[in-house]
Order: C-alpha cells, then structure tokens, then sequence
C-alpha cells in the first residue's frame, strides 16, 4: 500500500492545543481509512529560504496550519501557492485557510496589495477582516451530518 505525504506548513509550537490536534488528526484519519500517511511540519521560515520548495518535492498533499501569524507569510504563501499551481490537494484551517484566500487573492486574482487586517491594519485593501471577537480559548460543538 502506497504511503502519502502530507506537508504541515505552520511553525509548530508544542504548547499549542491546536497543533498537537492536527498532528492528532492525520494520525485518526490515516487509521479509519486504513492508509498510511507520513506527515511533518515545514516552518515558514525554512519554506521562505531560495532553496525551501525543495521541501515540497514529493509531497503528496498540504495542510495550512492553525495559529497564524507565520514567522514567514511569504513562506506560507509559497507553499500554498505551490499546492495550487501543481494541483496538490491543499486544506487550510483557522488562518491557514485565511493565508489561502490571500494567495488566491493576489496570484489569481491579480490583488498583489490584498492583505489580512489582523497583520496590516492599515493596508489599503484588505481581503481578510479581523475577527469581532476573538476565537482563543473558546470550546464549540461541531455536529457532522449526512450530506
């Protein structure tokens, strides 16, 4: 049986609830469908260097990580942009998904000035707002649905 690759791009943090779940997730996913997966985390940072898409060669498939900002926007945003143009399967959750946005924005769209008002607030166009309220801390039920 074929193993998959999957790519975390985020810069893990072991304190961080929400990264220990991810990890927990592909871990849970690769034993109910019974396939193996191989999973690691690449910083941004190391994403950003000229040589950091190397990383990305024989990745299978990407996850956006939680707990933005980036050390590395423009890594993260490499990274995703790399998913896109080699139609990689790409997953971004809570400012992963918003970084997803924001390179769809600029490199398909042709907004190179979109941003993300939590990071520039003052920029002139912003494709992500700040959240109202904020979401750390909180505990939500999610009820998954046929269909």
């Amino acid at each position: 049986m074929t193993c998959l690759s999957i790519a975390i791009v985020g810069d893990f943090n072991p304190s961080n609830q929400s990264h220990i779940a991810t990890n927990d997730a592909i871990e849970h996913c690769s034993k109910s469908l019974g396939t193996p997966v191989e999973h690691g985390w690449i910083g941004t940072e190391e994403l950003a260097r000229p040589d950091g898409t190397r990383k990305l060669a024989d990745v299978r498939g990407f996850w956006i990580a939680p707990a933005s900002p980036y050390k590395s926007m423009d890594g993260a945003l490499l990274a995703i942009r790399t998913a896109r143009e080699r139609r990689i399967p790409l997953l971004g959750t809570c400012g992963g998904f918003q970084h997803i946005i924001l390179e769809y924005a600029r490199n398909v769209l042709g907004f190179g000035d979109a941003e993300h008002e939590e990071t520039h607030p003052h920029a002139s166009r912003h494709f992500i707002s700040r959240l109202a309220c904020s979401l750390v801390g909180r505990t939500m039920t999610i009820t998954l649905q046929p269909d």
